[in-house]
């Protein structure tokens, strides 16, 4: 006689994903290595663009550094989002979705899971590096409160981008792919936004693309919170940014989910 075993459950998405969440974070205790994979880029883009550029830029790298550093942060943060397409491209190498796909996983609950444990690491790495940043010399007039902000914004905008990662890591079919990803699109978007340089030394037709950078927007909002001032249009466009890539890119990657595991 042969029988059935039906997995049902009766928690929520959201509960779902983060037992997925926690789930990858066990991860850490035997590769702490993940953790140093998300710290280094950050940290060697605030050290060497501070010390190297900064003076040629600014006149001194410590005033470079009160203009760029933690805006240089938030970059190297961003350029390391692409180890979540990265992760994810193993995990489905290696079959760990498919096994998770056979229990009653909501799709949404096993890609989120992926996306929030990550950005506990880039929180991990922002508090390192910030504070690599305190101690070379840099203060934030808004305190701690305004730090506070900072980082939610940041880990905010960190998250809301990490969906466009999910989508490459689905559909990717080497790791080569996910990194051509990083060269050919995200580093041109920092590059060509105000992270650390004003975009009055822009030329005119490269001002209007910076004031729409998305990382615009988030360096905009930084500097308002660090500095102490009051929130105003730069982080409606910020927040604005956010809605629109989550409303493309996670329905883009259900979608994709979906067809890998059909094919």
């Amino acid at each position: 006689m042969t029988t059935t075993t039906t997995w049902t459950t009766t928690r929520g998405p959201l509960a779902q994903a983060a037992s997925m969440t926690a789930r990858s974070l066990v991860s850490v205790r035997n590769q702490p290595a993940q953790l140093i994979d998300f710290l280094m880029i950050p940290m060697m883009i605030l050290l060497s663009i501070t010390f190297f550029m900064g003076g040629q830029m600014m006149g001194t790298w410590q005033a470079f550094l009160d203009y760029a550093g933690p805006t240089l942060i938030a970059m190297g943060l961003f350029f390391a989002i692409v180890s979540t397409g990265l992760g994810l491209f193993a995990d489905l190498k290696t079959g760990v979705f498919d096994r998770l796909t056979a229990m009653p996983v909501s799709r949404f609950a096993l890609l989120a899971g992926r996306v929030a444990a990550d950005m506990v690491k880039h929180l991990w790495a922002l508090l390192i590096v910030g504070g690599v940043a305190f101690a070379i010399g840099y203060r934030a007039d808004g305190g701690a409160v305004g730090v506070a902000a900072t980082a939610l914004v940041v880990v905010l905008f960190l998250s809301a981008c990490s969906w466009s990662m999910v989508l490459v890591g689905l559909t990717a079919k080497s790791e080569e792919q996910i990194q051509t990803w990083m060269v050919s699109l995200l580093m041109p978007l920092a590059y060509t936004s105000t992270m650390f340089v004003e975009i009055e030394t822009l030329p005119g037709p490269v001002q209007w693309w910076a004031r729409v950078n998305p990382l615009t927007a988030l360096a905009d909002t930084m500097r308002v919170l660090l500095a102490d001032e009051a929130p105003g249009s730069e982080t409606l466009a910020l927040l604005g940014w956010c809605a629109a890539i989550l409303a493309v890119f996670v329905p883009l990657s259900l979608r994709a989910y979906r067809r890998r595991l059909t094919s």
